[in-house]
Order: C-alpha cells, then structure tokens, then sequence
C-alpha cells in the first residue's frame, strides 16, 4: 500500500511541538468528516459518497487551546477533555478518554444516539470515514449528559483529527497531539505515516483503536438503604443513629447504624 502524505505536516521538529488540542482549518478538513450520520446503516464508501453533505463551519486560522481543567469541562467553557490511564500526557500507544460536552457548543444531541465521533490518525481517513456512537454518561436530571469515548493511539500516530456529529450538524475539526516514542522524536512526517498505514492494514485495527467507552449503571450501594432510586449515584447524606424501632433510643432519622442501641440482656444470663 502506498504511503499517503502527511495532512498537517510538522512545521517545527517533532520533539518541540507542544501537546495540543486544536480547531483546525475547516477547507482543509477532508469531507469525510461532512458526511450525514445514518445510525442504523453501516456506512460503505459507496455510500458515504451518495450520503449529504453539511458545509463545514468556516474557521480562518488554527485556534489553539490547551487541556481545561475538569470544572472548566464541567461547566461547558470547553467543548474536550481527555484523561489518561496513568496521568500523563496522551501518548502514542496509550489508552486515553476522549470526553465531549456539547454543552459547550452548538451542538444538539440526536434524540436516537445523542453525539457521534468521527476521526482519524495522522489525518482525517485513516480510521475516518464512519462516525462511532459515543459513550453517553448521564449526570442526573438538573445536568446535561457528557459523551465519551476510548482511544488506543497506534504507535506511529502523532496526533487525532476529530469531529462530533449529531447526524445533521458537526463540531470540529479538532487536533489531539501525541507524544511519540523518544527514538522516534526526530523522524520526518513520512516515516509516522508509513508505519501507521501498516499498522492500520491489519483487520479490524481501526475498531481496536477507536471503540466504544463502557457504561456502568450503579445498581446499589454496599451500604443498604443509601441509593437514591432514579439517580447515578450513591447518598452521602449519611445521618448515624440508632435504627432499632423497639429500642428507647431509635432515631427515625438515622439511615446508618451507629450502634447506640443497647443490647438487650438475657434474663437467664441476670
């Protein structure tokens, strides 16, 4: 397979480059990422190209923007975030979250899946082309939910270029800067995407860098009588007393234990 040129070639060497998220140019965004999300329909190239196309939003220059702080995500100031497995930096071949508050932008969720993700390494085809569901993590009833999903960065991928869709309309592109391997830092651009198109070769590589974050629904709390029904998460409004009806001392309030009941003497034991 021929090696396809670098989409956002490195204008400073490699090991200088700042780990970034960014908007990029929206003429020169592939229109893979302007295809129409059909949820129910595998997307084949034959259809991607019969499939509408959204006009990207116009974006003049390269908008750099670091990682906000979770508060910042939270609050919908910044439409990404992303968390690490082990804290540091995202890094080719590294698992990572990829979090998106649409919130945060003009966005609106599909009433059948909510957000969609659509992106690739090293530029918008590789591993484009199809949007993934995202991940949807409920936050309770006063707050939107977030949309999330899971990144294997491939070893010679430098960065992910990315953009959400609800089906009709998207948000993006965005640039997800890699760090690479240290024996790597000083390579040209061509020798990541020669090695990335022969990782990406392999069957069913492009699921496994890019695939659906899980989803935990809290059942019930290992303390009894703490779940909120309805809600994600557990009560901490702990109120400690004594929760024997028959004793003097019962508090009605009380949802744990505290064991200020007195215990009951056996008559025969007197």
């Amino acid at each position: 397979m021929a090696s396809i040129p670098a989409f956002f070639p490195p204008s400073t060497p490699l090991s200088s480059r700042p780990i970034r998220c960014a908007i990029a140019d929206g003429n020169n965004f592939m229109t893979t990422h302007s295809l129409r999300f059909r949820p129910k329909q595998r997307l084949s190239h034959e259809t991607a190209l019969k499939a509408s196309v959204v006009a990207a939003p116009p974006v003049e220059e390269t908008k750099v923007c670091t990682l906000p702080t979770w508060s910042e995500f939270e609050l919908g100031r910044s439409p990404v975030y992303w968390k690490t497995m082990n804290g540091l930096p995202p890094t080719s071949g590294e698992d990572l979250t990829l979090f998106f508050n649409p919130a945060a932008t003009n966005l609106t969720p599909n009433d059948e899946y909510g957000i969609a993700f659509n992106g690739g390494f090293n530029q918008p085809i590789m591993c484009g082309g199809e949007p993934r569901v995202m991940t949807r993590k409920d936050r309770g009833e006063a707050d939107l939910p977030f949309y999330t999903i899971k990144i294997r960065p491939p070893k010679h991928a430098v960065n992910l270029i990315f953009s959400f869709t609800n089906g009709t309309d998207w948000d993006g592109p965005y640039i997800l800067q890699f760090k690479v391997l240290k024996k790597w830092k000083n390579k040209p651009m061509s020798f990541f995407n020669e090695g990335l198109t022969e990782e990406l070769s392999r069957d069913g590589a492009c699921a496994e860098a890019i695939f659906p974050d899980s989803y935990v629904v809290i059942e019930s709390c290992e303390i009894d009588n703490l779940y909120q029904e309805g809600g994600d998460r557990c009560k901490l409004d702990f109120v400690p007393g004594c929760m024997d009806p028959s004793s003097p001392f019962y508090d009605p309030l009380a949802n744990v234990d505290d064991g200020s009941c007195p215990l009951e003497m056996d008559s025969d034991e007197e």
